[in-house]
C-alpha cells in the first residue's frame, strides 16, 4: 500500500504514514467507498426521492388491520364480558350480609380480566402504530451495502401455526452497520450479501432495495 501524501510503501493494515504522518485509508474501505461513490452516481439514486418512485414502494396489505380488528373484538370483548360476569356474582353475594368477606373475592377477581382487557388495548394500539409506520411512515433512501440476511422463526407448537420474520444487515457510508426488519418476504429473496444499491425504510423497517451493478 502507497502513502497518498508521499508515496511511501505502507503494511496493508497502517492507519498513519510512519514517514509524514499522514493518516492512510486501507484498501478494504478504499473499496467500499469507491462503491458507495459510483451508487451515489447512479441513475437510480438522481431518482429515489421522486414521487414516482416513492408510489412503487411496497405498501402492507388490509390484512393486518383486519386481523388487528378481529384481536381488539374477541379477546378484549372477551376479557370485558368475564371481568363483568365475575364482578356481578360478586354483586349477589354482596346481597346477604353473612357472606360479606367472600363477596370480595369475585370483585378481585374481576380485576384479572379487567387488566387482560387493558393489555388487550396496548397490543391493539402497538400493532396499529407499527402498521401506519409501515405504509405511512417517512422515507429514508441512503446508499447501502447488504453485509448480512436472517429469518427467526416464532411460534408452531401444537396447533398453532408458525411465522417467520425477515432481517437484514445494512452497512452504510460512514461504516455503520444496522439490521432492520423486513415486511415484505419478496424484498428478502431479492437481496443476497455484498449487493450495493439503495436501501429504501421507514423508521426500523427496510421498504425496498434497488441494487446498482458496480
Amino acid at each position: 500500500m502507497k502513502c497518498p501524501s508521499c508515496g511511501a510503501s505502507l503494511p496493508e493494515d497502517s492507519l498513519t504514514c510512519e514517514y509524514c504522518g499522514s493518516r492512510t485509508t486501507p484498501p478494504s474501505q478504499q473499496h467500499d467507498q469507491d462503491i458507495f461513490r459510483r451508487v451515489k452516481q447512479s441513475p437510480l439514486y438522481a431518482d429515489r426521492l421522486s414521487a414516482q418512485r416513492i408510489e412503487k414502494l411496497p405498501k402492507p396489505g388490509i390484512f393486518p388491520l383486519i386481523f388487528i380488528g378481529v384481536f381488539f373484538t374477541l379477546f378484549c370483548g372477551g376479557a370485558l364480558f368475564m371481568s363483568i360476569m365475575v364482578i356481578g356474582v360478586g354483586g349477589m353475594f354482596s346481597l346477604s350480609e353473612q357472606s360479606f368477606p367472600f363477596a370480595l373475592f369475585p370483585f378481585c377477581m374481576g380485576l384479572v380480566p379487567l387488566g387482560m382487557c387493558a393489555f388487550g388495548v396496548f397490543m391493539a394500539v402497538t400493532m396499529f402504530k407499527r402498521f401506519k409506520s409501515m405504509s405511512s411512515g417517512k422515507v429514508e433512501a441512503v446508499p447501502a451495502i447488504i453485509v448480512g440476511k436472517r429469518t427467526q422463526v416464532s411460534g408452531g407448537s401444537g396447533d398453532s401455526s408458525a411465522s417467520t420474520a425477515y432481517f437484514a444487515t445494512v452497512e452504510f457510508e460512514d461504516g455503520e452497520r444496522k439490521e432492520f426488519m423486513i415486511y415484505d418476504g419478496s424484498l428478502y429473496g431479492r437481496i443476497s450479501e455484498d449487493d450495493a444499491g439503495i436501501l429504501f425504510s421507514r423508521e426500523q423497517f427496510a421498504v425496498d432495495f434497488d441494487r446498482v451493478r458496480i
